[in-house]
């Protein structure tokens, strides 16, 4: 009878055993210790049958119980593992702030060449003016210096006010192009400050020039 009732307690642990809240481990060593003490039992019973003393008898399948629960309990717990824990989700770094491209301190437009005795912005430098003026508005706290350049030809107070003319030509086109006025100031600064030979033709065109200055 003792035995009848100690396999109706291996199963109520067996079943048990399936309890969501348990780990696998667990879950394990309590399946073993079901399936050892069901085995034990028997064990002990079949080796207590031949026992005169009924008492002895269940006595023996009580510690075949016992003793296989308990090594059925510990292959199960050794045997398998725990399923690992997922990884916690990974944050994305939020993105960094885009920093404006740096402005150059001095944006020289050797490119745009005004005629001789000129102050026109032929169509062919538009792009070059359309670029400084996309660079600027990037930079809309920054203020600018404007100053036109001559070549040697000429007098010199003419070559000035010629100068003069041609810095305000660019100052004219840039604010055509959303650029604010406030920002632009002009000034000439005649054949003063050449870049190149004044004794050629080649330098002489180079010296038709204008230049954009950043200030801080």
């Amino acid at each position: 009878m003792r035995t009848r009732w100690l396999i109706v307690l291996v199963l109520a642990l067996f079943v048990a055993a399936g309890c969501s809240s348990m780990s696998k481990r667990v879950k394990c060593a309590s399946v073993g210790a079901a399936a050892g003490a069901a085995v034990g039992a028997t064990v002990g019973g079949i080796y207590g049958h031949n026992k005169i003393d009924a008492q002895l008898r269940a006595e023996w399948a009580l510690v075949g119980g016992g003793i296989g629960a308990v090594l059925g309990g510990v292959t199960g717990y050794l045997v398998c593992q725990d399923e690992p824990q997922p990884a916690p989700p990974v944050e994305e770094p939020a993105p960094e702030p885009v920093a404006p491209k740096p402005l150059p301190e001095k944006i020289i437009l050797n490119a745009v060449q005004f005629d001789f005795d000129k102050a026109v912005i032929k169509d062919e430098y538009a792009p070059v003016l359309d670029a400084a003026a996309g660079v600027l508005k990037e930079h809309g706290d920054r203020q600018v210096v404007i100053t036109g350049h001559t070549c040697s030809i000429g007098a010199e107070a003419y070559n000035q006010k010629l100068s003069e003319r041609r810095a305000a030509a660019v100052k004219t086109y840039l604010v055509d192009k959303g650029i604010e006025a406030s920002r632009l100031t002009t000034r000439g600064a005649g054949e003063s400050m050449p870049v190149a030979d004044n004794t050629n033709r080649e330098g002489r065109m180079m010296n038709r020039r204008a230049e954009l200055e950043v200030m801080d």
